[in-house]
């Protein structure tokens, strides 16, 4: 307890905490076809995002291609945005709808969802926690090397074992589970690639004696 209460405070400290993620449609885009970054140039309000689903729905995919490159994004993601708006759509009424994040969803709603082709566990995961607001915790790559390389949790821990960990360090830390999920995204991809590179992580005073161990992932 007091080593998560002392990590989540060292990630606090050197990272910030974020803005609260907008739940909603919008969001949903932002993860799975993100906007690319320009040094140059703010991105302004997504059309696409205010818009809703239904664009995803009732327009051709050649017109969705072109209108998500006109928003710095990959015109190769039409194909699962229709797919995932589909899903979403049906939905919108249902207890005040998904965009407000008032409902968790129900066992053949998530299966649906992880069933669309290209929606990765994560991926599902990810839509739960920051476009409808459930507090479910998506495990990806950053979160394995971060949680093997500090023998926080083994590489062949089953899903309910990784997430057990982070949901002990947010509840134990008075931390949401968005915050601490994108705390260690930034550390996956700052500091805790394919290769570690510890110097200047706010987790490196946590390692293991003699370094980080090899998740071979």
């Amino acid at each position: 307890m007091k080593q998560a209460l002392e990590a989540v405070s060292a990630l606090e400290k050197h990272l910030g905490r974020e803005t609260p993620p907008h739940h909603g449609w919008g969001a949903a885009l932002d993860l799975v076809a993100p906007r690319r970054r320009s040094s140059n140039q703010t991105p302004g309000v997504s059309r696409l995002g205010t818009e809703g689903p239904d664009t995803f729905v009732n327009r051709e995919p050649h017109e969705l291609a072109a209108l998500l490159e006109a928003e710095q994004r990959s015109g190769s993601r039409v194909a699962l945005l229709r797919k995932l708006a589909a899903w979403w759509r049906p939905r919108l009424e249902q207890d005040g709808g998904l965009s407000r994040g008032r409902r968790m969803l129900d066992e053949q709603s998530v299966d649906q969802l992880r069933r669309i082709s290209g929606v990765s566990q994560e991926l599902a995961d990810r839509i739960r926690l920051f476009a409808l607001g459930e507090p479910v915790i998506p495990v990806g790559r950053a979160a394995l090397r971060v949680g093997c390389r500090h023998a926080w949790c083994e590489l062949d821990s089953d899903l309910e074992e990784w997430q057990a960990w982070l949901r002990n360090w947010a509840v134990t830390a008075e931390i949401e589970l968005w915050q601490l999920v994108l705390w260690i995204d930034e550390v996956g991809s700052r500091w805790c690639g394919p290769q570690p590179h510890c110097e200047g992580c706010p987790l490196a005073e946590f390692l293991p004696p003699g370094g980080p161990r090899d998740p071979e992932v």
